[in-house]
């Protein structure tokens, strides 16, 4: 599986350890699932998912966003926002997922 990051948010992929936010999809976003992580849709190293949390927009915190893309929460929640503008975020379920570098 892999998981393509547009931009290296907060210089994450550069760490052992880090995390994404996407929208909630257990079928494809899964515990242990060995991934290509890609940045721009070149191959930048392989990873795992460690753990996932799933959250609504409206229960994002600013240290979960600062941590995940270096901008503070209103920042977070607006870039979120103009990504999907055609979903309405009081159903939609978004995922921490936490990816170990291997």
């Amino acid at each position: 599986m892999k998981i393509n990051f547009s931009y290296n948010w907060n210089n994450k992929l550069n760490c052992k350890a880090y995390t994404t936010i996407r929208l909630y999809n257990p079928s494809k976003y899964r515990i242990g699932e060995k991934c290509d992580i890609t940045l721009k849709r070149k191959f930048h190293h392989n990873g795992e998912i460690i753990d996932i949390k799933n959250f609504y927009l409206k229960d994002l915190n600013n240290f979960v966003a600062l941590i995940d893309t270096g901008y503070s929460l209103e920042e977070c929640r607006d870039i979120i926002l103009k990504m999907y503008k055609n979903l309405d975020f009081t159903e939609q379920l978004l995922s921490l997922i936490l990816i170990k570098s291997n």
